[in-house]
């Protein structure tokens, strides 16, 4: 992902969404903003939801990334994966990562220091819908950088590594780590402004003179809304600081 003028640049990989290409990660967002309020109800439908709504934040993941790529004057050829190919990807990369996020919640659980170690199972989904504690905003930013890595290893011969995405981190720390924690940054700016609307529609919804029809069109545009919001400023700020890591690299 190097600068247009450098001397190296970076083949990223490609990921086709038509018809959404032309209208973005908005698609995918309101499947993933549709499954988690389905799975939030419970029942049998409640597992396979949440896994509709994990691959949808991915897949919208990505798009997001291919536009930051693009407008950040990197090279990237997202259009050449088919349905199989995107659905191998997302098994690639969410499986790692899940099994990262158990991880994470069972080292703090047995430590005792966290307050609310379930918030680390919810560090993928907190790359876009809010979290509840600062630690876990802190945690979603810090996988949403190793969720970034891990897209960009996509190509047509090798799958996404977790621990490679780790090491690269490791290696690009000086500039993804202060991202990282810019991304924390504004996800805590940023909740409390998200929480004053969540009240204005919890007092729609207390409103008897307000049809349950419109309660619930207010509720999804809501945490659509701010999902949207969420997901590109995480991708933007990453992306900018991946381009610098580069640029550096070169420099040197």
């Amino acid at each position: 992902m190097a600068d247009s003028h450098s001397p190296a640049r970076i083949a990223l990989p490609s990921v086709s969404y038509s018809p959404y290409r032309q209208i973005g990660a908005l698609p995918w967002l309101m499947v993933a903003a549709t499954m988690r309020v389905v799975a939030f109800f419970g029942g049998f439908i409640a597992l396979p939801a949440i896994v509709i709504a994990n691959i949808a934040l991915l897949l919208a993941f990505v798009v997001v990334t291919w536009r930051m790529v693009e407008f950040s004057h990197g090279r990237t050829s997202l259009g050449a994966l088919g349905v199989s190919q995107q659905i191998k990807m997302a098994r690639s990369v969410l499986l790692p990562i899940f099994g990262l996020l158990i991880a994470a919640s069972v080292v703090a659980t047995s430590s005792g220091l966290i307050e609310q170690p379930s918030e680390f199972m919810l560090g993928f989904d907190g790359i876009a819908f809010d979290q509840t504690t600062n630690h876990g905003r802190l945690w979603s930013a810090f996988v949403a950088a190793l969720v970034l890595l891990m897209v960009l290893q996509v190509d047509e011969t090798s799958k996404p590594s977790l621990f490679r995405a780790i090491r690269q981190f490791g290696e690009r720390a000086g500039w993804l780590l202060p991202g990282a924690l810019l991304v924390a940054a504004v996800s805590i700016l940023f909740h409390p402004v998200q929480s004053w609307f969540r009240l204005l529609i919890r007092d729609v919804w207390l409103d008897q003179g307000v049809s349950t029809d419109i309660k619930v069109l207010l509720s999804f545009s809501y945490v659509l809304i701010f999902a949207t919001i969420r997901l590109w400023l995480t991708v933007a700020i990453l992306v900018f600081a991946l381009r610098q890591s580069y640029r550096s690299q070169i420099d040197d």
